[in-house]
C-alpha cells in the first residue's frame, strides 16, 4: 500500500509540474505575440486649418488607410506648427521628429522622401482658381492664354514649387516668407491674384482669410500634378503598409467615396465648364513618374 500512495504521488507531481510549464509557454507565447503587436506611432506635422485647409480631409483618408493597412499604427500629430520646409527637413533628419507629410509632389521631394505615388487629392492641386478682391472681380474676364495672363501678377509662398512652375510659364510672381501674408498683400494690392486649388480656395474664401476677397469666375489655370503623402526613408516599412492601406481603400470604392464626401460641392461650385482653362508646364515633376496610365486616380473635369 505505502508502494501504491508513492507511485501515485510521483504520478501527480508530474502532471502539475506538465501544466505549469504549458501554462508557461502560454503565457510566453502570448507575450510574444503582444510584442509584436505593439502600437506604432506615426507623426505627422500639425498645422491649422488656417494654414492647411485641407488637412481634415487628408488625415482622414490617412486613418482610413492605416485601418486598412492591417497595421496597429496611431497618428500623432507634432508638438507645435511647421512651416512645410521645416516638415521636409524633418523627414529627411536622422532624428527627425516627423514621418509623414502631405505636400505637392517635386523630383527633388521624390529624391528626397519616400513618395507613395497615389494623388490622394486626384490632381486638384494642379487645378487652380484665382482669389482676387472684389473691385477686381473682373480683372481675368478676357484672359484666354498664358500670354494674356502674364499681364498680371500672381501671389504665392516663397518655398512652394508654384513659384518655379508660373515663372518657367512667363508668369510675374510676388512671393511672401509666410502664407498668412499673402491674404493681407493681396488686399493692399501688392499683388493682382492668388492662384489656389479648387479644394483649397473655396475654404479659404469661406474662412476669416478670405474676408473681403472674391473668387474668379472665368478662368482656372491647369498643370499635372499631385498631392502625395510622403514617408521618411528612415521607415520604408510605413510607406509601404500605407500604400497597401490606400490601394484597399481605391480597390473596396472608400477612397472615391471620401473624396467625394469632401470635394463634389466644391468641384460643382468652380462651374469648370465656363471657365476658360490655361494649360502651364510643370518643370519641377517628371510626368513619367505620376501614375497617369490608372484614370481612376485622376479627376476629369
Amino acid at each position: 500500500m505505502p508502494g501504491l500512495l508513492t507511485l501515485l504521488g510521483i504520478i501527480l507531481a508530474g502532471l502539475c509540474l506538465n501544466a505549469h510549464a504549458t501554462d508557461t509557454g502560454n503565457t510566453s507565447n502570448t507575450n510574444a505575440m503582444a510584442s509584436a503587436r505593439v502600437t506604432k506611432v506615426i507623426r505627422y506635422p500639425r498645422l491649422s486649418m488656417t494654414t492647411d485647409p485641407h488637412s481634415e480631409y487628408v488625415l482622414d483618408l490617412l486613418r482610413q488607410a492605416i485601418s486598412y493597412s492591417g497595421q496597429p499604427y496611431q497618428l500623432q500629430g507634432s508638438q507645435s506648427t511647421m512651416q512645410q520646409a521645416r516638415s521636409i527637413y524633418e523627414l529627411t533628419s536622422s532624428h527627425g521628429s516627423v514621418d509623414v507629410l502631405w505636400t505637392m509632389s517635386t523630383d527633388e521631394r521624390e529624391a528626397q522622401l519616400i513618395p507613395i505615388r497615389i494623388p490622394i487629392d486626384k490632381g486638384l492641386i494642379g487645378w487652380r482658381v484665382a482669389l482676387l478682391t472684389p473691385a477686381n472681380i473682373k480683372l481675368l474676364k478676357q484672359v484666354k492664354t498664358a500670354k494674356d495672363l502674364a499681364a498680371f501678377t500672381a501671389g504665392q509662398e516663397l518655398d512652394w514649387p508654384d513659384v518655379t512652375i508660373l515663372q518657367s510659364n512667363g508668369l510675374p510672381v510676388r512671393t511672401s516668407a509666410t502664407y498668412e501674408t499673402l491674404f493681407t498683400m493681396l488686399r493692399a494690392g501688392r499683388f493682382d491674384y492668388f492662384p489656389r486649388s479648387l479644394f483649397e480656395a473655396q475654404i479659404e474664401f469661406e474662412g476669416p482669410l478670405g474676408k473681403n476677397l472674391a473668387i474668379d469666375p472665368y478662368i482656372i489655370l491647369y498643370y499635372p500634378s499631385a498631392l502625395y503623402f510622403f514617408v521618411s526613408p528612415r521607415e520604408p516599412k510605413m510607406a509601404e503598409d500605407i500604400r497597401k492601406g490606400l490601394e484597399e481603400m481605391i480597390r473596396n470604392g472608400s477612397f472615391e467615396k471620401t473624396f467625394q464626401r469632401y470635394q463634389q460641392a466644391t468641384i460643382k461650385g468652380a462651374n469648370l465648364k465656363n471657365r476658360t482653362i490655361i494649360p502651364l508646364r510643370n518643370p519641377t515633376l517628371s510626368q513619367d513618374k505620376m501614375p497617369l496610365n490608372r484614370p481612376e486616380l485622376w479627376f476629369k473635369p
